[in-house]
């Protein structure tokens, strides 16, 4: 059985582990990001997609997880150097493919342009409409930003949330994103109007990933793939995903096959 306790500030979860083995182990520090719906969030409830999931697979390995809430721009900095470390939602690129372990292959998150009228495809489509917004210090802030000419306005943001609101409001026609994000937050604002999306623009895999000095890294990749299967296998994935998502967006994103 696991339960939760707070000290500190740090949501730890205990599992009910006995013999040499639970004498042994030291906890994993898990880094999580703020405010990074709906994948994961520095908080006891609504933790997102890879917060829940990985409370489950920290339960169903007998690990003992210290869940640390950090800004996300001092999550990779803080994860590199520790023995222990876990990262939550982070995207499998090449500049990031050396840096670390990748623990387990989660899902799939497109960029994709969402708007109100039309679809986009393409960001220079999405520019001559109107302004586009985008998330500020990003790479798809800095590739827009490449592309615009004369008059063409790219809308920086520091919150998704506000992205969301320029384009409810009509002060922006198109919104550069991950589509789940996205989808995630219209539904959370409980907006009227159906959210388009264009064709996805580019797409990573998002991993639990870990330090590249994480003791026993191959065994416990092993032992969360075999749990994330299981978990597949008896629904409880889909009804993490349900909780976030809705019935309809999750049922398409398993059948995609991950």
């Amino acid at each position: 059985m696991a339960h939760f306790r707070h000290i500190g500030g740090l949501l730890v979860l205990m599992c009910a582990l006995s013999g040499p083995l639970a004498a042994q182990e030291e906890p994993l520090n898990v880094y999580v990001g703020q405010g990074q719906m709906p994948f994961a969030d520095g908080v006891a409830k609504g933790s997102g997609l890879f917060g829940e999931l990985m409370r489950e697979l920290c339960t169903r390995t007998a690990q003992q997880c210290v869940f640390r809430s950090v800004p996300w721009r001092r999550v990779l900095s803080e994860a590199e150097g520790d023995p222990h470390g876990i990262v939550l939602n982070l995207g499998r690129t090449p500049e990031r493919e050396n840096g670390f372990v990748w623990l387990l292959d989660v899902l799939p998150t497109p960029y994709v342009l969402v708007s109100l009228d039309r679809t986009f495809d393409n960001l220079n489509d999405a520019l001559r409409a109107g302004p586009v917004a985008v998330m500020a210090g990003t790479p798809r802030a800095d590739e827009l930003k490449r592309i615009q000419s004369g008059d063409q306005r790219v809308v920086e943001v520091t919150d998704p949330l506000q992205a969301a609101e320029l384009l409810r409001s009509g002060r922006v026609v198109a919104w550069y994103e991950i589509d789940l994000r996205a989808f995630y937050l219209w539904r959370e604002m409980n907006a009227q109007a159906p959210l388009l999306a264009g064709k996805p623009l580019s797409s990573t895999r998002s991993h639990i990933a870990g330090s590249l000095k994480l003791e026993g890294a191959e065994a416990l990749s092993q032992k969360m793939t075999a749990a994330f299967e299981d978990m597949h296998r008896d629904g409880s994935w889909q009804r993490i995903l349900v909780s976030y998502l809705g019935l309809e967006r999750s049922r398409a994103l398993l059948s995609g096959g991950w």
